[in-house]
């Protein structure tokens, strides 16, 4: 009877030691996979940021770039604008030379 016992006993720690392993196996497992989905989101947010970054840059690089073809178009127009100028006073003034020279002559 004792052995009969003995071995109940034996039985059902060894069913309540397999039992609580799989609950504890369970609960590491469940844990491990929040944690890895955790991860993934966090990731999932770092690139999303990474994407929001790169996509800024490039909109302000097209500003950049735009403003300053706009800043040579004003300059090339001011150059041309000058040329012009310079251009119709030294034709103003060969006239009045001419004009004095012609003057002079009489």
């Amino acid at each position: 009877m004792v052995m009969i016992q003995s071995s109940t006993t034996a039985t059902a720690i060894f069913i309540a030691t397999i039992f609580i392993s799989s609950l504890v196996t369970n609960s590491a497992f469940a844990q491990a996979q929040s944690m890895n989905q955790s991860m993934n989101n966090a990731s999932d947010s770092a690139n999303q940021a990474a994407q929001n970054v790169g996509q800024s840059a490039n909109k302000t690089g097209e500003a950049i770039q735009g403003n300053a073809s706009q800043i040579g178009s004003n300059i090339s127009e001011g150059v041309k604008n000058l040329g012009e100028n310079i251009t119709e006073g030294a034709k103003g003034l060969a006239e009045t030379l001419g004009k004095g020279l012609q003057d002079l002559a009489k």
